[in-house]
């Protein structure tokens, strides 16, 4: 099932980076790993802080790659639902 929540991605964007702690970020939703589909999002409860770069360059390398430099992006997902469900966005 994909959960669509506008108000959580919102506070997603407003988080740091979970890799350079900088702010100014967007969303984004885990690739590979069985989630999503041909041309669909995951669900929005699987997303995470990056700044634009950092977005890009996992777009581009390809998120094995990017994995292998920043560890894995199921990790971020949970850092960043437990931190939602600790400020009771959740």
């Amino acid at each position: 099932m994909r959960v669509r929540d506008k108000k959580y991605l919102s506070w997603v964007r407003q988080q740091p980076s979970v890799i350079s702690q900088q702010y100014n970020c967007a969303a984004h939703h885990i690739i590979g790993h069985g989630q999503g589909g041909m041309g669909l999002k995951a669900s929005d409860l699987f997303a995470f802080p990056l700044t634009h770069l950092e977005h890009m360059e996992l777009h581009q390398h390809g998120y094995k790659a990017w994995e292998e430099i920043h560890g894995s992006q199921w990790r971020y997902i949970a850092e960043t639902l437990h931190q939602a469900a600790e400020e009771g966005v959740l």
